[in-house]
């Protein structure tokens, strides 16, 4: 049976990234702005940074754990057909 979670790493690592840009753009724009400093969007950007840092490292873990089979213990080939 494969592993039915081995498929996510590459689409979670690019919403990993977009966390982390839209909290750097969050950040530059209260920065920028002239305004009285407001606790809100800074804790947006927090939780943004917090989510794409952790959906980044799970992507790095699932693409380094090597898929096995259960039943052997040795190494799926895919690429045989």
């Amino acid at each position: 049976m494969p592993n039915s979670t081995r498929g996510t790493s590459p689409s979670v690592r690019p919403i990993g990234n977009t966390a982390l840009l839209a909290a750097g753009v969050v950040t530059a724009i209260q920065l920028s702005t002239d305004s009285p400093a407001a606790a809100g969007p800074y804790v947006v950007a927090l939780l943004l940074c917090v989510l794409g840092t952790g959906l980044r490292i799970e992507s790095a873990i699932r693409e380094r754990v090597p898929e096995t089979n259960p039943g052997t213990e040795t190494p799926q080939d895919h690429t045989s057909g």
